[in-house]
């Protein structure tokens, strides 16, 4: 913890040697320089023009008066289709029970001697002469455990 504590300190004291040499080599070789501040006085405020130029004409409406104020009805007979839903009645056919001839097939009992003899064929027995022993050699580890004593916080 002190090493760290060590180690933080010196990397800040040698960031900020560095920052101070760096700040001393951009002034060597520089030449002073004066400055002067000039102020003016103005009249406020003063007129300025501005002159914005549009690209585009635009066409700005006017209002343009009437010399004799009649009303005016225009009519005009426009023929207009309009959609109405009318009650149509449907004869729907009712269901019903449509018969169809489908050849069905009767069940045929036919009687059976039970118990019924199988025939199974008995497996025929193969015999080996001699047993043959394969040799693989397969790398086993064993780990031994030693056996250490508890300590029983330190009462034994």
């Amino acid at each position: 913890m002190k090493a760290f504590i060590v180690l933080s300190m010196a990397l800040a004291i040698a960031s900020c040697a560095a920052v101070d040499d760096s700040s001393k080599k951009d002034k060597r070789g520089d030449r002073h320089h004066h400055k002067e501040i000039i102020t003016k006085n103005v009249a406020v405020p003063y007129p300025v023009e501005v002159e914005k130029h549009v690209a585009v004409p635009v066409k700005v409406p006017y209002p343009v008066e009437v010399v004799k104020k009649v009303p005016v009805v225009v009519e005009k007979n426009v023929p207009v289709y309009v959609e109405k839903k009318v009650a149509v009645h449907v004869d729907r056919p009712v269901p019903y029970p449509v018969e169809v001839k489908v050849p069905v097939v009767h069940k045929e009992y036919v009687e059976v001697p039970k118990p019924y003899a199988v025939h199974v064929e008995k497996p025929v027995p193969v015999y080996v002469q001699k047993p043959v022993f394969v040799e693989k050699h397969v790398p086993v580890t064993v780990h031994i455990k030693e056996h250490h004593q508890k300590k029983h916080w330190g009462l034994f």
